[in-house]
This record gives C-alpha cells, sequence and structure tokens, in this order.
C-alpha cells in the first residue's frame, strides 16, 4: 500500500521520456511514418478533423508529423496529448472531444477493431538487423526437436518492413517453416480496387506505377500481392491449406497439420504483445529475438498460465466482482460487459461496472468492497506484468478466467484466451449462457479452506430479509436490500455527507489555508 501512504512526489517529478525507441538517423521522417500514406487516405476518406495518436516514445516527433500533414492535406490535424487506455488501442475518447471524423495510429497496436471512428495504422519502424538476427536463429535452431512441425515466423507490428526479407532468408534452412501476416492492419481499408488501396494493402510489397486517379485495371497494382495482400485467404485454400487466426494475426498451415504442435518465432521486444502470445499458446515454444542484437531466447508461457490459475479460485470465493471497463474503443466490449454481467449474476453473485481509466492501486483501493476486478480490454492491455505491477496483477482477472470459474461446463486445460471477443457469439470459444440462475453449488476453497458457493439456493425468502421498508407514492420499498450495496456502504465506518444536518455558517473573512501536501504541511512539525 506504499502507493497510498508516500509523499507523491514520484507523480509530480515523473518525466515523460520521449524519443524512448528514436527513430534511426538513417530513416527519413517521411518514411517512417509514411506521410505519402496518410495524405493520401485523408484526402481519399474526405475528413475534416484528423486525430493522431502517438504512443509516448514518438512523442518528440508529433510535431514534425503534424506540421507535413499540415503542409500537404492544407488543414488543421489534432495531435492526441495523453492515452485515455492502452496506446496500443485506438483512443477514441479523446478523438471525440474535438469532433474528430478519423484517427491515424501510430506505433504498435494490438489489432483490434475499433468501434466507431475510422482508423489508419502506421505501424511505425524499429531497427531491425536482418543478418544478424537470421544469423543468431540459423545457429541456434540448427537441432529442431520438432522439425517435422510447422515454425512459425511471428513479429511485432513495428517488424513488418523486414518480415519478408528474414524470411527469404530463413525459408532454405528451414523448410517448415510459415510466415505470419498482419492482415487486421490492411484488410479492412480495402473498399475499391483503385491504386490507392492496394499500396495499402500491399504496405509496400506492390509499387504503385500508376497516378491515383487511374483505373488498376491497365497498371502494375492489379497484380495480386503475394505475401501481405488481402488474397492470401483465397489461395491458401486452394492450395490445401488452412488459415488459423490469433491476435490480429493469419497462419496458414497444411491440412492436417496442428498450431499447438507449432513453434513460434518472435521478433520483437519484450512486452504485452510477446506476453499475451505465450499466454495464448503456452505448450508451444517460442524463440524470441529482439530485433536489433539477435539473442535468442527460448520462452514458453506454461508457467504464467499456471500461475493464473489461482485467479479461479480468487472468482469462486469472490462476492462482489467489479466489471472494470478498460476500453471505450475496441469493438463490442458492451456485448462483453452484458456477458458477463449475466455470468455472475447466475452464480449467485453480484456485480458492479466500473470506469476509472488506467487502473492503478490508489483508484482500485477506493473500492474495497471488490474483491476481485474482471478487466474487459483489448488482449495485450488485459494482460498485466506481474513484475511491474504485482499489485493490480493480483486484483485483476481477464474475461476468459471468469468463464472457465462461474460458467457450467467450462473446465480449466492449458488453454488461455485473452480476447474477449472469441468468447461472444460466433467466436471460437463461445459457449451459450442461460440467464437462469444455476442451482446452488457447495466446494471447499483452496486457498481460504472455507465454503464456497456457486449458484443460487432454491429456498423462499426469508420475512426480514428484504431490510427496513418505506412507504413511497403508494408502494412498500426496501431501503435497504440485504447482502446489496446499500449494507455494503452501511457498514463503512464513513458513509458520507448528512443531508440532514444543517449547513456550515458562511465566513465573513477568507483565511489563507495550509500549504504543502497531505503526507507533510508546511506548519505540521516532527
Amino acid at each position: 500500500m506504499a502507493a497510498l501512504t508516500n509523499t507523491g512526489a514520484e507523480v509530480v517529478e515523473r518525466q515523460v521520456v520521449q524519443n524512448a525507441s528514436p527513430r534511426p538517423p538513417s530513416l527519413a521522417l517521411e518514411d517512417m511514418y509514411e506521410i505519402n500514406r496518410c495524405v493520401a487516405w485523408g484526402r481519399k476518406g474526405g475528413y475534416q478533423k484528423v486525430c493522431l495518436q502517438f504512443p509516448d516514445e514518438l512523442l518528440g516527433d508529433a510535431a514534425a508529423v503534424a506540421q507535413a500533414l499540415m503542409g500537404q492535406l492544407g488543414q488543421v490535424v489534432y495531435i492526441l496529448g495523453d492515452t485515455t487506455y492502452g496506446s496500443c488501442c485506438v483512443d477514441e475518447v479523446a478523438a471525440e472531444h474535438v469532433g474528430s471524423d478519423a484517427v491515424i495510429h501510430f506505433g504498435n497496436t494490438c489489432l483490434s477493431p475499433s468501434q466507431r471512428l475510422p482508423v489508419l495504422y502506421i505501424p511505425t519502424r524499429l531497427p531491425v538487423d536482418v543478418s544478424r538476427v537470421a544469423g543468431q536463429l540459423k545457429e541456434a535452431l540448427t537441432e529442431r526437436k520438432d522439425a517435422g512441425h510447422p515454425l512459425v515466423l511471428l513479429y511485432d507490428t513495428r517488424c513488418h518492413y523486414a518480415a519478408d526479407e528474414l524470411f527469404s532468408k530463413l525459408q532454405s534452412s528451414f523448410p517448415s517453416l510459415v510466415l505470419s501476416t498482419l492482415e487486421g492492419l490492411w484488410h479492412h481499408e480495402q473498399k475499391s480496387a483503385d491504386c490507392c488501396n492496394v499500396l495499402e494493402d500491399c504496405m509496400g510489397n506492390s509499387t504503385c506505377a500508376c497516378n491515383e486517379s487511374e483505373s488498376c485495371e491497365t497498371s502494375k497494382c492489379n497484380d495480386p500481392c503475394e505475401t501481405n495482400g488481402p488474397s492470401d485467404s483465397l489461395k491458401s485454400s486452394e492450395s490445401g491449406q488452412r488459415e488459423v487466426k490469433f491476435n490480429g494475426r493469419h497462419v496458414s498451415i497444411p491440412d492436417g497439420a496442428d498450431i499447438k504442435d507449432s513453434s513460434f518465432i518472435y521478433v520483437g521486444p519484450r512486452g504485452p504483445t510477446l506476453d499475451c502470445l505465450l499466454l495464448r499458446f503456452p505448450e508451444n515454444t517460442f524463440h524470441h529475438v529482439p530485433p536489433s542484437d539477435g539473442a535468442v531466447e527460448t520462452l514458453s508461457g506454461m508457467q504464467s498460465l499456471i500461475r493464473r490459475s489461482i485467479k479461479l479460485e480468487m472468482i469462486r470465493d469472490a462476492e462482489i466482482i467489479g466489471i472494470l471497463v478498460g476500453t471505450l474503443g475496441v469493438a463490442r466490449y458492451r456485448e462483453a460487459i452484458t456477458r458477463l454481467k449475466t455470468i455472475v449474476k447466475t452464480a449467485g453473485k453480484r456485480s458492479y461496472t466500473f470506469v476509472v481509466g488506467k487502473p492503478n492501486e490508489p483508484k482500485l483501493a477506493n473500492i474495497s468492497e471488490v474483491d476481485v476486478f474482471v478487466y474487459v480490454a483489448c488482449p495485450e492491455t488485459t494482460i498485466v506484468d506481474r513484475g511491474s505491477d504485482p499489485v493490480v496483477y493480483r486484483k485483476l482477472v481477464a474475461p476468459w478466467e471468469v468463464e472457465v470459474a462461474l460458467v457450467a461446463g467450462r473446465e480449466w486445460s492449458m488453454t488461455f484466451e485473452p480476447d474477449f471477443s472469441a468468447l461472444l457469439p460466433g467466436g471460437a470459444h463461445h459457449v451459450e449462457v442461460s440467464e437462469v440462475p444455476r442451482e446452488e453449488e457447495a466446494s471447499v476453497s483452496l486457498i481460504t479452506n472455507r465454503t464456497q458457493a456457486l449458484g443460487v439456493r432454491n429456498s423462499p425468502i426469508e420475512e426480514g430479509t428484504a431490510g427496513p421498508v418505506v412507504v413511497q407514492e403508494g408502494k412498500v420499498l426496501a431501503t435497504i436490500h440485504v447482502g446489496g450495496g446499500g449494507q455494503v456502504l452501511g457498514g463503512r465506518s464513513w458513509a458520507g455527507l448528512d443531508p440532514s444536518l444543517p449547513p456550515p455558517a458562511l465566513g465573513t473573512a477568507v483565511v489563507e489555508g495550509r500549504k504543502g501536501i497531505a503526507a507533510e504541511y508546511q506548519d505540521e512539525t516532527l
């Protein structure tokens, strides 16, 4: 609880480190941020108010990018200074403060579909030493035990520009190597067959030789994109392969092969993207390669998954479950909240919904009655790193864990689904949830050794369980529902101001107050 009792100096003195991942000196601003592509997209859409969203590490270039875009678009663009939730998601809340009709998102992205506004993703670039990375991988993976199974090449979205070159250097050494694609990044932008859209779909893999006004039927752009284009899906189905989609990525593997038997290469820095993939495939082997030094590290998500299994008992023990809204922009988040409310209610527990922005220990400590919070956010934001924020890690659980703990028929296995959309109708892990309360089942908690109950007891309500009652407009109403929020608040030592008491008298003179912070005022003596 140190965050609640310190002097607050950390917050006052905190500085945002700009250019923590600086643009390489050899890479021009226009290439790093794809200015021409942004201009073409803005003109084609006819957007009047475009917002530019940058992560903290790229804010140093924000003014220069905005100036370049305004010079070519001939209109004002807006820079989003701080994200409401994770920087990997599109911040539609901040964009709507100026009535924006479009957002250009720069930097790493979780590839989650947006809720309302049209979005252009510019993943920017991290420096990748392709030759060094390829050499280290060849040396480290020479004697693979699972050489007969697919080897899938995954990468951070900011390393997309080097994926084709790296794949070509590794393909001769690893015949089973499969290149993943980030179709969620560009596929949604394809609305017609004009030249500009083909450039967006191919992300530079095809070179456009025609002008913006020319038809692609007579140009070089009519050739299909061979690696990242939308035609991958059709080619895969015709060549005896099947598609596997996860975390905004798409992989084509041979028919009869199982993605769970594959091993993965991940090129990119350690962070939420890799953590999310490790939990998604905990039984698979990951060969992690930083994009610059090429040092190969073998990882597995099994320990993290087993460590998180204690959260299932925490959910079953909980009487009050808080639904913590971690996004207002990811598509279908309202459906996920409604589904969670139904699951909690049928399990005989109570739920309350909270919107607090980015969660931290002081915010969650203000809601001490809640036993555990289920975090409805994008897949990468849902996974809180245990080492960097252990307090928040202990308090937050994922929607998938709530379903495994409370939904009848769900059983814990070596599976973790960080994407809440996969639990909704049409998703890969969707199961029907009845709105009829389940019958009460009792078991023993593995944490407290106390009896835990799931479901609702089928017994008549005893007299007096509704609490004190009043007559209002001819109807008898309970002022406090036993077991509800009113009873919880009534049990607090301080329940707020009493409106029945007279207000304090107005002072006639203005008096200078105390100076300093609550932990140490200037007039206090130790």
